[in-house]
């Protein structure tokens, strides 16, 4: 484990935001967010060093790599054929201009921009990962991050989905970004947002924690100063609700009371402090995301519109520092 300085600002005092256990994989160890008391970022401090980071990503588990476990079909879903369509909005003349997704998993985004007619270039620090796209997609994917990606090559887009908070410098990596995108060239990012009703509602038990694999917490404000520091103007920053996050949080809330319940009534008996792995939802669970993403649809609406819905999805381009 390792102490660090506030990652946005570089400030070293800091004050007690949660103590943190990993729920979502049962990873051992109580963990510490803090938030910087000059900026207002919030990080893991202390944190897995990056030699031991790898320990807390069950490769069986995961949630991004079960995927690659399925039978059926191997096609994009329909956020990242979303995303294939606004990024090739954004880009005028888009055909065989190159794109670089950071942490690009299975490689599922990068074939929809490969069938829009986009040269596709990915990295992935997961083995399992990137090896599925290289041999199940024959995508030009290597393993690492975005320190890993090809020496001499540039890219008009570099993408970022769900990837920079797990990052152990998020500016060193948009800075290398700055570096690697031509002029002008276009920066996609979506983190988890700290500034979402769902944070301030479940508060140390919002699903996005993802204590220790999540190692910072941006908020529209600290996001956009990190972006601005780094040599990135910001074309449209946006918030939204993921249609699973809600209703997981409230899944995961009937659970610890039920298990609390349990616990009572079992009070003596040797349980296990070990969280249970996130699986795919049965029907059941299907059916109660879909109705809670139903019942609030209005108030997530009007979340958006205030920039605290669950996830910040942010556009930038290149400018010069």
């Amino acid at each position: 484990m390792e102490t660090v300085a506030c990652n946005l600002c570089g400030y070293t005092s800091f004050r007690p935001v949660y103590q943190v256990k990993d729920t979502n994989y049962g990873q051992a160890g109580t963990f510490s967010l803090v938030t910087c008391e000059r900026c207002g970022l919030v990080y893991l401090n202390p944190r897995p060093t990056t030699q031991e980071i790898g320990n807390y990503y069950p490769a069986d588990q995961y949630h991004p790599f079960r995927a690659l476990q399925k039978t059926q079909a191997i096609k994009p879903s329909d956020m990242q054929q979303k995303r294939a369509d606004k990024i090739s909005q954004l880009v005028n003349n888009h055909e065989k201009r190159p794109i670089l997704d950071v942490g690009c998993g299975s490689g599922l985004f990068l074939l929809a921009m490969e069938q829009r007619g986009w040269e596709v270039f990915g990295v992935e620090p997961s083995d399992h990962a990137s090896n599925f796209a290289r041999t199940t997609l024959n995508l030009p994917v290597l393993t690492g991050d975005i320190f890993a990606a090809q020496p001499g090559t540039t890219f008009d887009v570099i993408t970022f989905w769900d990837v920079l908070e797990h990052t152990h410098s998020p500016r060193a990596v948009l800075q290398e970004a700055h570096r690697l995108l031509n002029p002008n060239g276009l920066l996609a990012i979506n983190v988890p947002n700290w500034a979402s009703w769902e944070r301030k509602i479940f508060r140390d038990k919002w699903i996005a924690i993802d204590a220790p694999r999540h190692l910072y917490h941006f908020s529209p404000s600290t996001l956009s100063q990190l972006l601005q520091s780094c040599g990135f103007s910001v074309m449209e920053m946006r918030s939204q609700t993921p249609v699973m996050n809600p209703a997981s949080n409230l899944l995961r809330a009937l659970g610890a009371l039920a298990r609390s319940a349990k616990h009572t009534k079992n009070k003596g008996q040797s349980t296990s402090q070990r969280a249970t792995p996130t699986i795919s939802p049965s029907p059941i669970k299907r059916w109660f995301i879909r109705a809670t993403d139903i019942i609030l649809s209005i108030p997530n609406l009007i979340a958006n519109a205030v920039g605290q819905g669950g996830s910040i999805t942010v556009y930038a381009r290149k400018s010069d520092k």
